[in-house]
């Protein structure tokens, strides 16, 4: 080699190491930008724009994993139905193949026409993976100023795609996260609503002995009982469910337990039936819009000077009345469907006498669907078992 030759030669290494040591630079840069962002979309997005500079791409497309299909999320120039028409080995198409085999495909000279017209000279396929996992696949077709994908640019490429899948991780956790706080937030939100509306403390009425006891699950439901003073000798208890959770649930109850104390208000000698319609048609016609949530409702009133029990059943599960000189348990059923779904029902009002040692067990589905360490439910029979005990 003649001194011009070497002179040449080192020249070339020192162009050449200068313009990696400028796109190492660089990739940093774009590193930097990438995993700064906190919103997949706008991740990929970026990347994509990145990547097809990065390697001098003509066109490109970002396929991410989702329920275990991969997915496309960014296209620039090509589709990913002509992506997935791309079959490579193993019957299987590039992009899965890259995908689930965690490798970087690199063809050349393939020099192949779609039906749409596109011209396919060389494809680089990219896995987008971190240590524990493959996120998806990063394809660039052909290169906008012809010729081949260099090793170049698979080692860029792949070194872009590091940040891009922490990028993308973390923008996953902490969609997850928002996501978390804001179910913690309404459900915050909700047992404020119920505790505001169920009753803090239980007047006294002579010759009577009133319990209650709400214990939430897991979630915030929409539970609720009232316990309303008429007079000194008469009183009325209502419980019910929504059929719902959350927010939503708790705002529906609040709604149920205000209309029903404003009718009581206006009307206090109004009958347990004719209250039920009045609640059902105001739920229905103004208060629930969604046909999946309805409220179930179960309304008695007690004359303790007549010794007289009215009720009425609205899709609730049915009251148990302990007959102390019958000594048995007693279904009370008598009532009508759901409210809050069909305007103009009509309800029937069940009547029953009242003695001394008489009582009353109202529950919602929570007592009976509760289940020990083993699964097992709670179950109705042992509800009435531990009711009827003395």
């Amino acid at each position: 080699m003649t001194p011009a030759e070497q002179t040449a030669t080192i020249e070339g290494l020192e162009a050449r190491l200068a313009t990696r040591k400028a796109q190492l630079a660089d990739l940093a840069t774009m590193g930097a930008v990438i995993t700064a962002i906190l919103e997949i979309d706008a991740v990929l997005s970026v990347t994509m724009d990145m990547a097809l500079r990065l390697v001098d791409g003509e066109v490109g497309l970002i396929l991410i994993e989702e329920n275990g299909e991969l997915q496309p999320k960014i296209s620039w120039g090509v589709s990913g139905d002509f992506v997935k028409s791309l079959l490579y080995e193993d019957g299987l198409d590039l992009s899965t193949y890259c995908f689930e085999k965690r490798e970087t495909i690199v063809l050349s000279d393939l020099d192949i026409v779609s039906s749409d017209g596109i011209v396919l000279n060389s494809v680089i396929a990219c896995p987008i993976q971190t240590r524990d996992r493959c996120l998806g696949v990063m394809i660039i077709i052909n290169k906008s100023s012809g010729g081949r994908h260099t090793s170049e640019d698979r080692e860029g490429l792949g070194m872009l795609l590091n940040f891009v899948a922490v990028a993308v991780e973390n923008a996953g956790l902490i969609k997850d996260k928002l996501a978390q706080q804001k179910v913690a937030q309404e459900m915050a939100i909700a047992r404020q609503v119920q505790e505001t509306i169920l009753p803090q403390d239980i007047d006294d009425m002579l010759g009577v002995e009133i319990g209650a006891v709400y214990f939430p699950a897991r979630e915030v439901g929409g539970d609720f009982y009232e316990i309303l003073k008429l007079d000194d000798r008469r009183f009325m208890t209502v419980i019910g469910d929504v059929s719902n959770k959350g927010v939503p649930a708790a705002l529906v109850m609040s709604a149920c337990s205000g209309i029903i104390k404003t009718v009581l208000a206006s009307d206090p000698k109004i009958g347990v039936s004719k209250l039920a319609e009045t609640v059902n048609n105001l739920m229905a016609e103004q208060i629930i819009k969604e046909r999946e949530m309805f409220v179930t409702l179960f309304f008695c009133r007690f004359d303790l000077e007549a010794q007289e029990l009215t009720y009425c059943n609205a899709g609730h599960i049915p009251g148990l009345l302990w007959g102390r000189e019958r000594g048995r348990i007693e279904e009370l059923t008598e009532g009508g469907p759901i409210l809050g779904q069909f305007a103009g029902i009509q309800y029937q009002q069940g009547e029953h006498p009242l003695a001394p040692g008489d009582r009353l067990f109202l529950f919602t589905d929570g007592l009976t669907e509760a289940m020990d360490e083993e699964g097992q439910l709670f179950g109705r029979e042992r509800a009435e078992q531990v009711f009827s005990s003395e």
